[in-house]
């Protein structure tokens, strides 16, 4: 029963806040030294009253013992502004009324560390706390005026007396000090730690949404591309069939490869999606044919240079590592990038040279196409993403394949260049540190 009855004061109009709100803890904090107040006042203002036999403590203390009641049922009303300020104001004069009657002999100056404490609790802003800190100020100076110059006769007390109050005094303001030292630990410090613990939960979820979204980005992409092959070539094959002509070993071939190529994209991205979610920045590296993933990939799209009638010429220098360390997946998505953008950019008839050499501490990859190229205003932002958009020669295009490109270039601690006068093509020069040395 005394179980109910003291969890129905404590959290007195607590329902009128979530349970994140600090606020909550203010109001139940409130309410719980409110409470404790009214009790000791009950137990305190009786014992002084039997040891003094003056009936102005005992109705103080009554007095504050039921405005603390008042105080819980301002909070039940959920009137919390007006329930704290009233709390701290009862404070503060019972402060004053008891250390004038009392006299000085009983250290009512130590409830400051209370009332201190109060402060800091009930209120969350600067400047209601300067104000109440100065409210407080003024108040003990009155004080201690009061005691120089009384305009209120404190209670004569025999030596024993005297003793036994400052007793009971000390064990109520320390008993009070330790309340709010206690709540304060409980409800505003723990609650400051939940706070930074969600903020920083909330942060780790943004930031694994920005990177799912980073990944499906990448992966989109690439497979988009490699379903655009397949699906131009299948539409080939559906007009020649619907015009009665023959699909030729070559249209048959282009469409085998294009498949293959779109195969090895989805092998990709299974590969890539074995990886914890989002973790496109992760690098895996070992040692691997950089050449021959190259020489692959250049197969694999040969479709579309037949299509388009364009000469691939693919020259690896001969002191080209025959391993490499690096990132077999990020390197082969890089090249596929670029490679495939040479291509559909191509004029019929053109050339597109692929180099693999070595520069100092570097090795480098170069594309090089005869295309339209890029002016120098699309040059200067040309790795943003949806910087380019569709065109005839890239319908489907989403303008993301530069800016991933760069972004995995840049995570395998590499440089990319793009050289290019408009109308005569575009040159793409990629560099890597050798042995994976990305310091």
């Amino acid at each position: 029963m005394l179980s109910r009855v003291w969890r129905t004061l404590k959290y007195a109009g607590a329902k009128g806040f979530s349970e994140s709100d600090i606020h909550r803890s203010i109001c139940i904090g409130v309410n719980t030294m409110c409470v404790s107040i009214f009790l000791l006042n009950l137990v305190a203002g009786l014992l002084f009253f039997l040891l003094t036999g003056k009936l102005v403590i005992l109705i103080g203390a009554y007095a504050e013992a039921f405005l603390m009641l008042g105080i819980v049922a301002l909070n039940y009303k959920q009137n919390y502004v007006p329930a704290n300020i009233l709390f701290y104001f009862v404070i503060n004069l019972a402060t004053f009324y008891f250390g004038s009657i009392l006299g000085e002999h009983a250290q009512p100056q130590l409830m400051f560390l209370f009332i201190l404490g109060l402060i800091f609790f009930v209120f969350d802003s600067l400047l209601s706390r300067v104000v109440c800190v100065c409210i407080t100020l003024l108040l003990l100076t009155l004080l201690e005026i009061e005691f120089r110059h009384p305009f209120i006769t404190p209670i004569a007390f025999s030596p024993g007396i005297g003793l036994l109050t400052r007793i009971v005094v000390y064990g109520v303001i320390i008993s009070l000090v330790l309340l709010i030292f206690y709540l304060y630990k409980k409800n505003v410090l723990r609650f400051h730690s939940r706070s930074r613990e969600a903020e920083a939960s909330r942060d780790a979820g943004e930031n694994l949404h920005h990177l799912k979204n980073n990944f499906f980005q990448h992966i989109s992409h690439d497979i988009r591309g490699a379903y655009f092959g397949v699906g131009s070539i299948c539409a080939v094959v559906h007009e020649k069939v619907t015009t009665g002509q023959p699909v030729t070993p070559q249209v048959a071939e282009s469409l085998l490869l294009a498949s293959q190529n779109y195969k090895y994209m989805l092998n990709h991205f299974l590969e890539f999606s074995k990886f914890k979610m989002g973790t496109v920045d992760e690098i895996e590296d070992d040692w691997i044919d950089v050449a021959a993933e190259v020489g692959h990939i250049v197969k694999l799209n040969q479709y579309l240079a037949l299509e388009k009638d364009i000469r691939v010429d693919f020259h690896v220098d001969g002191s080209f590592p025959s391993k490499l360390l690096t990132d077999r997946l990020k390197v082969s998505r890089i090249f596929y990038n670029i490679f495939v953008n040479s291509l559909k950019f191509s004029p019929a008839g053109s050339a597109v040279r692929v180099c693999l050499g070595l520069d100092e501490e570097t090795w480098v990859l170069k594309v090089i196409d005869e295309g339209k190229g890029f002016h120098p205003d699309q040059l200067a932002r040309i790795f943003e993403p949806y910087a380019t958009s569709k065109s005839p020669e890239n319908p489907e295009g989403i303008g993301l394949g530069l800016y991933i490109t760069n972004y995995l270039t840049r995570l395998l601690g590499g440089v990319i260049e793009i050289h290019s006068i408009p109308g005569a093509g575009a040159t793409v020069e990629l560099r890597f540190p050798l042995d994976g040395n990305r310091a």
